[in-house]
């Protein structure tokens, strides 16, 4: 996966944009109708919060970089196909996992499914800390080790809904759910673990 931009648009990614405080549906449908700041300022804006997420799929950085720059290249060249949406960022986790699964799938041949025992991982950075300063040290590791307990499946939701604040609803299409009652029965699970190991 060799994708590179071009050195134009590497140069104008750091512009100044007045775009920044629009609401993701006026810089979605802006972005859709070929305006270039717009696709600048969601590239700026969710190309580290995309990183941060897909590592906790993939390990390789130079792997998990290539996909997001894909993704980008692909959103850009399609844009005046794509669907509607009032959330970027979910829109954008949604795509990645999805293309995740697919370069996995390419490079080790297996389904369209990650295995249950793909690794997720999610804990509480230090900055989390700084914020939640009710957190001592040894509770923060304490929640540390209970989070590193969890399956796969129960770790994914858990990031989902509490540290990027998804809907039951977008959680469900992230995750291929059956329907919100699962989500719902998945953070419940592992809420009620978590509550057990501390």
């Amino acid at each position: 996966m060799q994708s590179k931009y071009p050195l134009s648009f590497k140069e104008s990614v750091n512009a100044p944009s007045s775009l920044s405080k629009t609401s993701d549906t006026e810089l979605w449908d802006s972005f859709r109708m070929g305006n270039e700041s717009a696709f600048i300022t969601i590239y700026s804006t969710y190309f580290d919060t995309l990183y941060l997420y897909g590592k906790r799929f993939v390990r390789q950085e130079q792997f998990l970089k290539d996909i997001i720059q894909d993704l980008f290249i692909s959103l850009r060249r399609n844009r005046g196909t794509l669907g509607q949406t009032n959330a970027i960022k979910f829109y954008l986790f949604k795509s990645l996992k999805r293309k995740i699964v697919k370069e996995e799938k390419r490079r080790i041949n297996q389904t369209e499914v990650l295995p249950d025992d793909f690794e997720f991982d999610v804990y509480f950075s230090p900055e989390q800390l700084l914020i939640s300063r009710q957190i001592t040290e040894e509770t923060a590791a304490r929640i540390n080790a209970a989070l590193r307990k969890l399956s796969p499946r129960k770790k994914e939701v858990i990031y989902y809904f509490f540290f990027e604040d998804l809907s039951y609803c977008q959680i469900r299409e992230i995750m291929k759910l059956d329907n919100i009652k699962s989500v719902r029965n998945l953070v419940y699970k592992a809420l009620d673990f978590l509550r057990n190991v501390l």
